[in-house]
């Protein structure tokens, strides 16, 4: 049992004040809504993090308001500028305070002239005489809006697993949700991937589940924490005696550390390593070997909604010629038919995307598409079964299909001007023109929820050991699985439960 001991003490010691970070950060993801408002300083962070050539997502679109008037919208809010991109000005006025309530997915011109924001923090529309924007409210469980087109005069809002269908003049009594039928191919089955992060999360048994995992990572952070104590108060203890002061005290608080520890260790052990292990395969390069894999859904969760598009779906485009919708989902991109009566079709014939979701949906021509996510850009017709890489001319290749989580080109935006096209990757920024980034727009913060997300995910070490931080979350995983281990191993080992 020495090396159980060896492996606990060391390793705990070594490991715990990431551990520390990494619960901390885990309860903050679960609880987005209520940091929305916090943000952090850019120039306090590594400098991958700084806005340079409209990187990290700065820039998903742009609206054109008419004559050289655009407004351009992203990760950064909406700015007003102009077709030479000459001057900005913050177009912001009505969204919550946080950088992150006003990210923008999709800004919509209606037919009737109307301006629409599909945000992270709900639907809004824009009062053209104030310039101000106005939450459209919708009683709905999950807020977050990812695109807005239109057929005819029904205006088709999409959120993250239904469509809401509304006049071109919105009115409280026009709308109406709708939830799609299911899609032909729909084996019942849900990804690996999205099992592992509802478990990971605790989403998978919706509040009640995020709670628990909630205190999962505050027992963990006490586990932690008393260990610390458990090694370094001996040693304060013996100075203490050593200069004649009371030890009272630091006994009692050692001995209640002690017994506070083994008892929730033991209690919690088996949820720590289930929740350790679904993490090991959310992040590359575990996350690849099952980006593909699907399973049956858990009974009585909420991976075992009726909605089949249960938190899928991704974008919309009613195709006028081919008289039928496009919808991109997690699952791969599909074909419904104008009223969404019949069952979705898959197109087999669909550009690679990224399990992280479609960033860049575009027509360029007549039944013509351009489709970006961090899988790369790719230039699509559907009915011609005809697939090309944007960038680099190329084919994709079979292994690239949809699951793949990187490709070459980790698309983030674009920008289909009159006589140009402005593409956007998220680490490198804008490729191949050179618009200069204000310092306005540049000096914008960071979500306090993000900032968690990059430590959660290990990246934020990636600006002091490089593309090796990949390998962090896997091994620091294992490690943390062997401090849980072990400690179980030595507690069974005291009660007599084990001989070896």
């Amino acid at each position: 049992m020495k090396k159980w001991k060896w492996i606990h003490k060391w390793f705990s010691l070594v490991l715990g004040v990431f551990v520390i970070l990494w619960a901390v950060s885990g309860i903050i993801l679960n609880h987005r809504n209520l940091v929305s408002g916090i943000n952090v300083n850019r120039n306090c962070l590594p400098e991958v993090y700084h806005y340079k050539n409209w990187n990290n997502a700065a820039v998903r679109g742009a609206l054109q308001l008419g004559g050289d008037s655009l407004l351009l919208y992203g990760n950064v809010g909406v700015w007003l500028t102009d077709t030479a991109f000459s001057d900005y000005k913050a177009y912001w006025d009505g969204f919550p305070k946080g950088v992150d309530n006003r990210k923008i997915n999709k800004l919509f011109r209606s037919k009737s002239g109307q301006v629409y924001a599909a945000t992270q923090s709900g639907l809004y529309q824009l009062d053209q005489n104030s310039a101000r924007w106005l939450m459209i409210p919708i009683d709905l469980h999950d807020s977050r809006f990812l695109d807005i087109t239109q057929r005819a005069h029904k205006l088709v809002f999409l959120t993250r697993s239904e469509l809401i269908l509304a006049d071109d003049v919105v009115s409280p009594e026009s709308f109406s949700r709708f939830e799609l039928p299911r899609a032909l191919n729909d084996d019942g089955k849900v990804g690996l991937f999205k099992t592992l992060w509802v478990l990971h999360s605790g989403e998978i048994y919706g509040q009640f589940g995020i709670l628990l995992v909630d205190l999962l990572a505050l027992i963990l952070i006490f586990l932690v924490v008393s260990g610390y104590i458990y090694f370094f108060y001996p040693k304060w203890i013996r100075n203490r005696k050593h200069k004649a002061k009371s030890v009272k005290t630091q006994l009692s608080q050692l001995k209640f550390n002690q017994k506070w520890h083994n008892k929730l260790g033991i209690w919690v052990v088996a949820f720590l390593l289930l929740n350790t292990f679904t993490g090991m395969f959310l992040r590359p390069p575990l996350l690849i070997a099952i980006a593909e894999s699907r399973v049956a859904k858990i009974p009585f969760s909420t991976l075992s909604s009726p909605n089949p598009w249960h938190d899928k779906l991704r974008m919309i485009h009613w195709d006028d010629k081919a008289q039928y919708w496009l919808v991109g989902t997690n699952d791969g991109i599909f074909k419904a038919d104008a009223n969404f009566q019949q069952a979705l079709q898959a197109f087999d014939s669909a550009p690679p995307l990224s399990v992280m979701g479609i960033n860049v949906f575009e027509p360029v021509a007549e039944g013509m598409y351009a489709v970006g996510s961090f899988n790369g850009l790719f230039l699509w017709q559907a009915d011609q079964h005809y697939v090309r890489d944007m960038i680099t001319g190329e084919i994709p290749k079979r292994e690239t299909n949809a699951g793949s989580p990187l490709g070459k080109h980790m698309i983030s935006g674009m920008i289909k001007l009159e006589n140009d096209l402005l593409i956007y990757d998220y680490d490198k920024g804008l490729l191949g023109n050179k618009i200069e980034m204000p310092a306005s727009i540049a000096d914008e913060p960071m979500p306090l929820w993000n900032l968690a997300l990059e430590v959660h995910t290990a990246r934020i070490f990636q600006a002091l050991i490089g593309d090796f931080y990949i390998l962090i979350i896997p091994l620091f995983g294992l490690a943390l699985l062997l401090i849980l281990w072990s400690g179980m191993m030595r507690w069974l080992k005291k009660k007599k439960l084990i001989f070896k």
